[in-house]
């Protein structure tokens, strides 16, 4: 199938890790024990612009990880992946646009942020490295919606 016909009028231009910390401590206890890992997502849109013939939007996809054994740490991951994107103005609405980098911009960057924190970690001697969930964008969305209505009340 021709590409040209398939191309989306919304496309990544560049993506890189913003913040990455990884901070492990020596496992402590039975190695029996189950290791629980509490895990923390979020996402901002930092820049949405519109340019002659594009809209320009940059977003970043934040994630924590932490993970106990017992009451011990074994570990904190700290990562924000940044995307920057474009949307072609005679296709889009700046409100789809901005749609656009809440949804398929979130979603490219957890993929980035999924394979980097499986490789660190493994190259960190995790073992087993850490997979991160798959994640609802639709309620991380909505989560944050609510959130936000949330604080403007207050």
């Amino acid at each position: 199938m021709d590409s040209n016909k398939i191309i989306a009028s919304f496309q990544m231009i560049a993506s890189r890790v913003v913040n990455f910390k990884l901070e492990t401590k020596e496992e402590v206890g039975k190695n029996k024990e189950k290791v629980n890992i509490k895990n923390d997502f979020d996402y901002e849109v930092i820049k949405l612009e519109e340019h002659d013939e594009a809209y320009y939007g940059v977003v970043q996809f934040k994630s924590n990880f932490v993970a106990k054994k017992g009451k011990s740490i074994l570990f904190k991951i700290n990562i924000v992946y940044e995307g920057k994107f474009v949307g072609d103005k005679n296709a889009l609405k700046q409100e789809d646009f901005k749609k656009m980098l809440e949804l398929n911009g979130v979603v490219a960057l957890s993929q980035f942020t999924r394979s980097y924190v499986l490789s660190a970690t493994a190259l960190a001697g995790i073992n087993p490295p850490v997979r991160m969930p798959m994640i609802n964008i639709h309620q991380l969305r909505k989560l944050k919606e609510e959130e936000m209505k949330q604080s403007e009340k207050t």
